[in-house]
């Protein structure tokens, strides 16, 4: 969604100085097949014909396609590396996930992600319209506040966001941490969706940020925590922030939840245990009149004389 994501440190992986050293390679390529004699011999599509039958537009035309095919080789084991650690840690959460479902079945992946499903088309639906406060219950009010906040300001501005959700093709575990006694148990997902998104001007439609047609496969990390019995979204994070959080360790300790759940077993156990007991005793009721202890009968501390006494 436009401009909803929050920045957020980038550590995924070292390969700017690789980058960088291939596209320093294909520029100078570039200037040297630009620069030939024949770069003037002939307008618009004619350029191209007329530049690769020359000597220089051929060497120029060899050298971009060898350092492409150049670029491919050196950076297929670094994208086949990111590819496989980022598989790794959705299997690695995912299985976490399956040990914490048996205890606490919040954490369930099948339920978990329908609910995650519904936030996302949800809040796609009224995105655009500024107003979220049909959503409300899928957030934060923390996270709630700031995105309508977002939303107002840039209506102020006059500015007009254009969102429209085409498929949502997959949502993926990326890392998951228990509870504990400072913080809400969360969860950090890749969603990735085809969608539309853009921002243009109110008044005059130019667009300022995005692009008019669909962006398939768009990615994003969205994370979302348990409170009040319930899994609420509290941000969005850019899809670059992918392979870290897969790489992250996940915390899956419940030892803290296992004392909360003991401590609610012993409540309840007491209360159990104390309706067991019934109505108050005799000796406690009081009168409904009065509201005083109401008066028992006397007990015979003599035994009453049978008949044959008496006589």
């Amino acid at each position: 969604m436009a401009n909803s994501i929050s920045s957020s440190a980038d550590a995924s992986f070292r390969c700017r100085g690789w980058v960088k050293l291939v596209l320093m390679l294909v520029l100078i390529a570039v200037c040297i097949f630009v620069i030939c004699p024949e770069a003037d011999a002939a307008p618009g599509g004619q350029f191209v014909k007329q530049a690769l039958k020359s000597k220089f537009g051929r060497i120029g035309g060899i050298i971009v396609g060898g350092l492409m095919l150049i670029a491919c080789i050196l950076l297929s084991p670094l994208i086949l590396y990111v590819h496989y650690k980022k598989s790794a840690g959705i299997r690695k959460t995912k299985g976490d996930l399956a040990v914490l479902a048996e205890k606490y079945n919040w954490f369930e992946w099948t339920a978990l992600r329908t609910r995650i499903k519904k936030v996302v088309r949800d809040i796609a639906k009224v995105w655009d319209s500024g107003d979220l406060s049909s959503v409300s219950s899928c957030m934060t009010s923390d996270y709630f506040a700031s995105q309508q906040e977002l939303l107002q300001r840039w209506l102020d501005e006059g500015k007009q966001i254009v969102y429209r959700l085409e498929k949502i093709q997959h949502i993926e575990p990326l890392a998951v941490s228990v509870e504990d006694e400072e913080t809400h148990s969360w969860i950090r997902v890749l969603v990735t969706v085809d969608c539309v998104d853009y921002m243009r001007d109110r008044h005059t439609l130019e667009v300022i940020k995005g692009e008019v047609g669909m962006t398939t496969g768009f990615r994003s990390v969205w994370v979302f925590v348990y409170q009040n019995r319930e899994w609420l979204l509290a941000g969005i994070e850019e899809g670059s922030t992918t392979l870290s959080w897969a790489s992250a360790k996940n915390r899956i300790d419940t030892s803290y939840l296992d004392s909360v759940w003991n401590k609610k077993q012993k409540v309840g156990s007491a209360a159990k245990g104390a309706a067991r007991t019934g109505t108050k005793s005799q000796a406690a009721s009081r009168d409904s009149k009065t509201d005083q202890p109401t008066a028992q009968p006397k007990q015979r501390l003599i035994p009453k004389p049978t008949r044959d006494e008496d006589q």
